[in-house]
């Protein structure tokens, strides 16, 4: 986690210097860092960071190239459904079962 934190860190200064240098190296460079910050979360917060960005990708792309930007923009909506697909999935498996480890402290504190 250290080592995670070091290069979001060294992402996020090599953005600033590059910011002055070349706008595209820069952006490339926060995406990259923000995606680092957001893996300790979890896949959840990953796949909605992801998301967010295919479609603000395809916002920004559609007035250049309508072609990439609607592309871009399906690929976000099949991130989101995959997604929302995985939370169901998740959720289905914790509900149907019941994990000692996850319920011991409950089923202690019933026995007392």
């Amino acid at each position: 986690m250290k080592l995670l934190a070091a290069l979001k860190y060294l992402f996020l200064v090599a953005g600033i210097v590059f910011l002055f240098i070349n706008w595209k190296i820069a952006s490339a460079l926060f995406v990259i860092g923000s995606i680092l910050h957001v893996i300790p979360h979890g896949p959840n917060a990953l796949l909605s960071v992801v998301t967010g960005y295919l479609i603000i990708g395809g916002i920004a792309s559609f007035f250049f190239n309508w072609r990439i930007g609607i592309c871009l923009i399906v690929v976000s909506l099949l991130v989101a459904k995959f997604r929302v697909w995985g939370n169901r999935k998740n959720s289905e498996y914790y509900k149907g079962n019941e994990h000692p480890a996850v319920n011991s402290d409950q089923e202690e504190s019933d026995t007392k």
